[in-house]
């Protein structure tokens, strides 16, 4: 699993920083996005919805974290 800390970043960087993440980090399926920018709570979901990942929001407080995931059907923990 790879951690993404994307928490001094505004969007949409930390989209941009997923989309380099899932490119260079291909043997990895599983990666966790931290942010504070609360446009994250709509970018990385609508991303991940047209590239076809898994998204799943794990908090809201005090950190905003999802878990990303290349295939729907996969365990991603």
């Amino acid at each position: 699993m790879y951690k993404l800390d994307c928490t001094a970043l505004a969007c949409p960087m930390p989209v941009i920083k997923l989309k380099q993440a899932l490119h260079h980090q291909q043997d990895e399926n599983a990666f966790i996005v931290l942010l504070k920018d609360k446009g994250g709570l709509r970018d990385i979901p609508a991303f991940c919805q047209q590239q076809k990942l898994h998204c799943e929001l794990l908090a809201q407080a005090p950190v905003i974290e999802f878990l990303v995931c290349r295939k729907k059907e996969s365990l991603c923990r």
